[in-house]
């Protein structure tokens, strides 16, 4: 799929969603006129393996921290993103001066693998699959759990009904949005998300900048 029609066709979907979630209630209606139109950018302009592996060096840090290793492990690298044979081509130590931590070498040295033996779909072959068969694919990854693969699908695939229930601060900032006092369960956020189908990915990313609105 050309990356100029996926794009056009995400936008339009995006503006749907806004005007969808607008119309449910008033908090949401205050969310989406404080935060805006949905500009949920894809990065369509890496492979879903490349797509992977930056989830990957992103996991578990901050903005900052994150992008400065991701920039060392492309520095490393003539400053381009590694074909799955550069990476498996060169010494571990390579991974190691990024920053990266020995898991995170691992899991990316895995997906290289994968990538390489041919078990990993190229864009239009994960587009063919539904989301339970993107997760099953990617989870058999070691390292690989079901929020890196499901943020693959909203920010690298264009998936619009995607919500990660297991992501933390999406569970703080609707207890907030709602003023729940009681901690909630990733199966009660799922029962809840029910309500913002087909355009969960797009909750997802109001309720990700729901804290912005409050500082």
């Amino acid at each position: 799929m050309p990356a100029n029609l996926l794009s056009g066709n995400h936008q339009k979907k995006c503006i749907e969603g806004s005007k969808f979630l607008f119309s449910l209630d008033q908090d949401w209606n205050l969310l989406v006129s404080s935060v805006g139109p949905c500009k949920l950018n894809l990065s369509i302009e890496l492979e879903p393996y490349q797509a992977l592996i930056k989830s990957v060096i992103f996991q578990q840090l901050r903005s900052a921290s994150a992008t400065a290793i991701f920039s060392g492990f492309k520095q490393n690298f003539d400053n381009n993103f590694p074909t799955d044979e550069k990476i498996l081509a060169s010494p571990e130590s390579k991974l190691k001066d990024s920053g990266l931590s020995l898991n995170k070498r691992k899991t990316i040295i895995e997906i290289a693998r994968y990538v390489q033996k041919g078990e990993l779909e190229n864009r239009q072959g994960f587009l063919m699959m539904n989301d339970i068969q993107i997760v099953e694919k990617l989870t058999k990854i070691k390292g690989i759990g079901e929020w890196t693969a499901q943020m693959l699908m909203i920010f690298n695939l264009g998936k619009l009904d995607v919500f990660p229930v297991s992501d933390f601060a999406l569970r703080k900032n609707y207890s907030l949005f709602k003023r729940i006092t009681s901690p909630l369960t990733m199966r009660e956020l799922s029962k809840i998300s029910e309500e913002w189908k087909p355009f969960r990915s797009i909750a997802a990313w109001y309720l990700w900048r729901y804290r912005n609105i409050l500082n």
